[in-house]
């Protein structure tokens, strides 16, 4: 039995959206790792034979994608909440959790990969005796990052994935197991994560039975446990598809022009090391004994055979290195990549040694932000979906007590906009009355009304006024 196979029959998995894609997976995958079959490998035939070669690459897929997620969300990126507790209780959380880190982990892979997804789950709950009530004191809350070859869309329309099941391999004591969690609507509308432990002999699959994982857990709720990541890119390889594509999906040719540019530098310079060439005779001298005049080990210094000079050397069509040319080629196939991903012009450049990035602020109608708003649209609503399944499981299964609602997903402009410019900015339009305290504190600290108010309140209660002091 394979996974495929189990979901097709169990679950109704239409098997089709992924393998339309599984080749675009390998692809994308192959890149994103730096080492692409018939590419990266290859022959080149010497008159004689075919020597191997190995391509050199920058690896730019990895870096379009760490680009893109640190410019998309970073430490500086704020959730807030409208009270003061739920919100440290979510602070603590998060740092529980790490969920900063897996939301940047999430936005780099679907932008490498396409798609990823958070999924929410809770530990150590014991179904008491009755099967009927929960024991939740020891609960815990986790959330683990799937990448797309392990994520089985189920039920789909354009406004996203409703159900769906998850796989993770996992190798104990050197036998091989797929845990499957699958996430369904019931149907009184909330979620039921239903949970299968399969054995992998050879990738043939045997259903075996749970140890201390509930067979089939109810939410309780009609909100997702599960956060599915994708570029707000629209897949122009597969009409009505699950899946997304990554920031590179149309730029592979552009990914090959670098890697051939880079690889031509670095050979460039390779082939045009200096050599000295000495016949075989001055490589010893005699003094009673036959002592080495070089070191043995000197790469530089090469031994002609007995007798050769040097008019029986094979000569070279040239002695002069082409590098300047070849940068310059570098960084026009660089410039060209990085404006096909959204990035605009000049964001990377190759100086000869190492590859930078822009890093000035840019302005307000480039690519680069242009770009960077329309992506931060999907991911909000992503994160949201996250935030929200995860308050709702330490809420109801665990030890947290958080609300959601007016939730403020703050994302972080510095790279875009100079933010010191635009508090100061506001700070005139509170005092010209164009706009007030609350709003002020909502748009620079990405609080929420309520807690702007009583922060307010608060600095206003530290600081009275004269007339307040005396009583008038």
């Amino acid at each position: 039995m394979k996974l495929d196979d189990f979901l097709t029959t169990e679950y109704g998995y239409n098997t089709d959206c992924r393998k339309a894609m599984e080749s675009y997976f390998e692809k994308w995958r192959s890149w994103y790792e730096g080492n692409v079959k018939n590419f990266h490998n290859y022959y080149i035939y010497n008159g004689d034979t075919k020597i191997p070669q190995k391509r050199y690459t920058l690896n730019m897929a990895k870096e379009i994608s760490e680009d893109w997620s640190d410019i998309n969300w970073s430490e500086k990126c704020k959730i807030s909440l409208k009270d003061e507790k739920g919100q440290k209780d979510f602070d603590d959380l998060i740092d529980d959790l790490d969920l900063y880190v897996l939301i940047n982990s999430a936005i780099e892979k679907c932008g490498a990969l396409g798609t990823s997804a958070l999924v929410t789950g809770v530990y150590d709950i014991i179904e008491n005796n009755d099967s009927m009530t929960l024991d939740v004191s020891e609960a815990k809350t986790r959330v683990d990052l799937v990448d797309v070859d392990n994520i089985y869309p189920l039920t789909w329309s354009n406004k996203g994935i409703t159900e769906c099941a998850f796989a993770s391999r996992e190798t104990i004591k050197g036998k091989n197991y797929i845990v499957l969690s699958v996430h369904k609507l019931d149907d009184s509308g909330n979620y039921v994560i239903i949970n299968h432990l399969f054995k992998d002999t050879n990738n043939t699959l045997t259903e075996i039975e749970l140890d201390k994982t509930m067979k089939e857990f109810k939410t309780q709720s009609d909100k997702k446990w599960f956060a599915i990541f994708r570029p707000l890119l629209t897949n122009n390889l597969f009409k009505n598809s699950p899946f997304g594509i990554p920031h590179y999906a149309n730029a592979i040719d552009n990914l090959q022009a670098v890697d051939i540019a880079f690889d031509e530098l670095k050979n460039e310079v390779l082939l045009g090391r200096k050599r000295i060439f000495a016949r075989a005779d001055m490589f010893t001298y005699e003094d009673g004994t036959q002592k080495k005049v070089f070191d043995k080990n000197d790469v530089a210094i090469y031994q002609l055979p007995k007798g050769a000079t040097k008019d029986d050397l094979i000569q070279s069509d040239t002695d002069d290195l082409r590098t300047d040319k070849q940068i310059q080629t570098l960084n026009m196939e660089l410039n060209l990549l990085g404006n096909k991903v959204g990035f605009g012009e000049n964001h990377y450049h190759f100086d000869g040694t190492n590859l930078s990035t822009a890093t000035a602020v840019v302005s307000s109608n480039s690519k680069l932000f242009r770009r960077k708003k329309k992506l931060e649209v999907g991911y909000e609503s992503s994160i949201y979906d996250l935030v929200e399944a995860v308050a709702y499981a330490s809420t109801k299964f665990g030890k947290y007590n958080i609300n959601t609602e007016d939730m403020v997903i703050q994302f972080d402009d510095s790279i875009v906009e100079d933010k010191e410019a635009e508090s100061n900015r506001a700070m005139r339009e509170v005092s010209a009355g164009l706009l007030s305290k609350v709003e002020y504190r909502m748009k620079i600290f990405g609080e929420t009304e309520e807690i702007a108010k009583k922060k307010i309140e608060e600095i206003e209660a530290s600081n009275p006024t004269a007339e307040e002091l005396v009583g008038e």
